[in-house]
């Protein structure tokens, strides 16, 4: 059980990885890691999984933390 673990946080970090170095959008990478894990036992856990292993990945690609729950443009071009 604990590789199985190990081996599914080596793989998320790699896709987010990927990801964010072909320059997705944060909240897309988060959006795909809480999807991807969408029938935990708790969807907090889920969120925090996606956000733990969002920050692993971008430690690796060398970019920089913005906030999460920034969503200005997204809500601009929501009411277009």
């Amino acid at each position: 059980m604990l590789n199985r673990a190990r081996n599914r946080r080596r793989f998320d970090i790699a896709s987010a990885r990927q990801w964010l170095a072909e320059g997705a959008p944060l909240v897309d990478v988060l959006t795909m890691l809480e999807v991807r894990h969408r029938f935990e036992p708790s969807s907090a856990d889920g969120r925090a999984y996606a956000v733990e292993i969002l920050r692993a990945a971008q430690q690796l690609v060398h970019i920089p933390k913005p906030t999460l729950n920034s969503h200005r443009k997204e809500a601009h071009h929501a009411l277009a």
